[in-house]
């Protein structure tokens, strides 16, 4: 079994990915989102943490909803920074942090991402922990994205704890990787936190 697992390209897995994702209904999404954004809260890293940085959702996309999440964060005081795109050169992605100040202070991007807007960039060494988008995760820490390689690129750079949050039907035993892949530190499901192993 997990050779034809690791045989399977990242496309075949970002489709199967997609897949769980449009399968979903609208309280389902909900529910699984509010859960994780809960579950994530209970993360000494994310307690003791400062500054989070926190991707925005693409809900019609069924991205793991990190509305809830951000809200709390902000509730607690802690600084939340939200990615804003620099670069859309696929040659050279690139993405700065912005603080985030709230719906009103951001505008979406070509994507329809939301991004902050009129706030400071911070650098990433400034940065306690990351909650990071990921289409899928293996039980090694390897992600699968969209492919764009904004996260590979920023991830490079990040010393702290690495944080995805996933389905649990996308929480699988091995997926392809390369080289430069930064492992996740930690998943999170809907079923649980799953440490991931540095050996």
């Amino acid at each position: 079994m997990p050779s034809s697992v690791s045989s399977r390209s990242k496309d075949e897995w970002r489709a199967q990915f997609r897949s769980v994702r449009r399968g979903l209904s609208p309280d389902r999404y909900a529910a699984l989102g509010a859960l994780i954004s809960s579950r994530a809260l209970t993360l000494p890293s994310v307690v003791q943490a400062s500054v989070v940085h926190v991707y925005w959702p693409l809900p019609e996309q069924g991205e793991v909803d990190t509305r809830p999440l951000i809200a709390a964060l902000r509730g607690q005081e802690k600084t939340v920074v939200l990615p804003v795109v620099t670069s859309y050169d696929p040659a050279s992605p690139k993405m700065e942090h912005r603080r985030y100040e709230g719906l009103a202070a951001t505008t979406k991007n070509r994507w329809g991402i939301r991004e902050p807007t009129g706030t400071a960039s911070l650098p990433a060494d400034a940065i306690d922990v990351v909650l990071v988008p990921a289409l899928g995760v293996d039980q090694q820490g390897n992600r699968i994205g969209q492919g764009a390689g904004y996260y590979d690129a920023f991830l490079q750079a990040v010393d702290g704890p690495r944080i995805a949050l996933v389905y649990d039907d996308c929480f699988v035993p091995r997926l392809p990787s390369d080289p430069h892949d930064i492992p996740i530190t930690t998943v999170v499901s809907e079923r649980g936190i799953t440490p991931i192993s540095s050996t």
